[in-house]
């Protein structure tokens, strides 16, 4: 055998090697469930029905105290999708790009999609839509709903159905917080995405590529839309109003006007508080649009099994933040509150343990190493997170300490038993704080943080989040 014969079968042998390597990998499903907070049946909820998230939980590993970086869409994406912190100048608001942000990061999909992987975006994945698209999908173009259907759409992103609410909208620009719609799933985006992923998945699974499918479903987003189906598994009387108050000695700075939900026509003007009917209403659309983005989960679920891709495919599925129901006197999220700063985090991997709950503290900066691990392949050094494969093989080994979240002037440092929130001025003085017992007072009732009894555990706690703001990065 010649020279020439023996390279050609060298790099034929590679070739067929590095593409048996790339085949072997797993799949990645990645379903985001946008404004999911820690209220569904897999994590204790009483009063929501969540049957298809649940029956994953069970599948898998549910992590209990998953925590944002920011508790806001485009920020807490861009965190998540990077890898990275956010920062006073990088990952602030709800309009936050990573092209412009961190034009240099690698984003998760990017770094698949490196690797050998065919990367699919369909959705809201980032809140920017086409954020990184060039760079982070496969085609160059994340599908979202609402701009790839113009022909349909009269109401742009709000989605109304009901002919009087599409004509408000147009007359006012704004609609009603609330829409109840007889009509099929697929009247609202996230029938549509469930159906458009459910097809993309049946053509990647007859490629030899591995896949990272990402699917963004918007509700429970404001507005509160969804088909009357999911309105009936419900009566607005089941459930009971929060406390409409901020926490005992709570400083000023811990309110807001909560402007998203003011965005709306039937909501009175700062600073007047949601009447009761309103937010019996609005609670009741809230889990209306759980239990809608729940069944088409289920759907692209129950697919992904039909096509035989369950044994080889990495599920993950999380929110981007939580959300504030009237608790504290508040509504949606901005805010570093539990209620509005934990989401659900769920993973289901090949060949993990099923049925685990991982109590232990975790970020969804460690989300990103989490995945490239699982799949073999190399994690960015711009990573700010932790794997937690470790956790996903066994989740009774120790996790975090301490989490971290920002927003705007507030640095926070949630710990197993303390969280204490700081704001800062210009000159990085502390202006105000609050500090909370998470084991004594987990709904966040009393501001502990000028009780002389606590002044020790304040001055720890402040010296450990004025570390962290000094060295991270």
């Amino acid at each position: 055998m010649n020279l020439k014969s023996l390279l050609l079968l060298f790099f034929s042998s590679y070739s067929m090697l590095a593409n048996a390597s790339v085949d072997n990998r797993p799949n990645v499903l990645f379903i985001m469930v946008d404004d999911l907070r820690v209220e569904l049946g897999s994590y204790g909820g009483k009063n929501v029905l969540s049957p298809n998230i649940d029956k994953l939980a069970q599948q898998g590993t549910r992590f209990d105290n998953a925590y944002v970086s920011v508790p806001v869409c485009g920020a807490s994406r861009a965190s998540l999708f990077t890898g990275m912190r956010a920062l006073p100048d990088r990952f602030v608001t709800y309009y936050t790009s990573v092209d412009k942000d961190a034009p240099d990061a690698t984003t998760l999909f990017e770094q698949f999609k490196n690797n050998g992987y065919e990367t699919v975006g369909y959705g809201k994945i980032f809140h920017q839509t086409q954020d990184t698209a060039k760079k982070s999908w496969t085609d160059g173009k994340a599908w979202i709903a609402d701009y790839d259907q113009k022909p349909e759409l009269k109401t742009a992103w709000r989605d109304y159905q009901l002919p009087e609410n599409i004509a408000e909208i147009k007359r006012t620009g704004k609609g009603p917080s609330t829409e109840i719609f007889d009509g099929p799933d697929e009247s609202y985006f996230d029938g549509k995405v469930a159906i458009k992923a459910m097809k993309k998945m049946t053509e990647l699974a007859k490629s030899k590529q591995p896949f990272f499918l990402s699917v963004g479903f918007v509700k429970p987003h404001l507005p509160f839309t969804a088909p009357k189906k999911y309105w009936d598994m419900y009566s607005a009387q089941q459930f009971d109003l929060a406390k409409n108050a901020l926490p005992i000695n709570a400083p000023k700075q811990a309110w807001h006007s909560f402007g998203e939900l003011r965005a709306y026509s039937d909501t009175p003007e700062s600073p007047k508080p949601v009447g009761n009917e309103q937010a019996r209403r609005l609670i009741h659309g809230y889990h209306a649009g759980v239990s809608y983005a729940d069944a088409q989960v289920g759907k692209v679920l129950s697919k992904l099994d039909e096509l035989g891709l369950r044994d080889n495919t990495i599920v993950v599925l999380m929110g981007d933040h939580g959300y504030s129901l009237g608790e504290h006197g508040l509504w949606a999220k901005h805010s570093t509150f539990d209620v509005a700063t934990k989401s659900p985090l769920i993973i289901r991997a090949p060949n993990m343990p099923a049925n685990q709950t991982v109590t232990g503290l975790v970020e969804f900066i460690d989300i990103f190493p989490t995945l490239t691990d699982l799949a073999g392949i190399a994690t960015p050094t711009q990573t700010a997170g932790v794997s937690l494969a470790r956790l996903v093989k066994n989740a009774d080994l120790p996790a975090k300490a301490s989490v971290f979240m920002r927003y705007h002037d507030a640095e926070a440092i949630h710990t197993d038993q303390y969280t204490l929130t700081q704001w800062f001025n210009a000159k990085k003085k502390v202006m105000a704080e609050m500090l909370y017992d998470n084991k004594n007072d987990p709904d966040e009732t009393v501001n502990l943080a000028q009780l002389p009894e606590y002044k020790q555990v304040l001055h720890d706690l402040s010296l450990q989040l004025a570390t962290y703001i000094k060295t991270r990065k």
